[in-house]
């Protein structure tokens, strides 16, 4: 049953990492096999303390994901009326987007973000050239959120590898 679990484990690790550049829920996709892979082994390897602190770095992830949209176009000048723009754009954008095989999703969030917030800045301020900066200050704030949900994705994998390999042995 280990090894059935562990095949389980890495395929939602490998669907969920590269589910963070397509949608947002890559690391739930990732937590979600963790937790799979816990019950199917009894949570004898990765334990409820273990599935906690990966749940943290998962909300984190989730959290840092919109901080980094917001400040991405707040840094450019945007008005709290574009961020939300920018938030409501990249969400609609990947809902169109999935539309086309689920490939559209990252194209889709991308323009979502950068047009919610051009056009709610645009609409406001009627300044062409500043609202074109906070479109890509949103765009510039997602490109950091992929980031940094790569690198709590990479800290998860390594969460799960040692806590197999101390229950190894290795």
């Amino acid at each position: 049953m280990e090894f059935f679990a562990l095949i389980i484990l890495i395929l939602f690790n490998i669907a969920g990492f590269a589910a963070i550049f397509f949608t947002t829920f890559g690391t739930l996709i990732i937590l979600i096999g963790a937790l799979l892979y816990a019950i199917l082994t009894n949570f004898s390897i990765l334990t409820v303390k273990s599935l906690v602190i990966l749940t943290i770095f998962y909300l984190c992830g989730e959290v840092l994901e919109n901080v980094l949209v917001i400040v991405g176009t707040k840094k450019f000048g945007a008005s709290n009326a574009a961020i939300i723009g920018a938030l409501f754009g990249g969400i609609l954008g990947a809902i169109a987007g999935s539309a086309f095989l689920g490939v559209g999703v990252v194209l889709g969030a991308f323009l979502g973000i950068f047009l919610g917030a051009f056009l709610v800045e645009l609409l406001i301020r009627k300044d062409i050239a500043k609202s074109l900066k906070v479109g890509v200050g949103g765009l510039l704030g997602r490109v950091g959120s992929v980031f940094a949900k790569v690198v709590i994705a990479l800290i998860m994998f390594w969460i799960m590898i040692s806590r197999i390999a101390q229950h190894r042995g290795v």
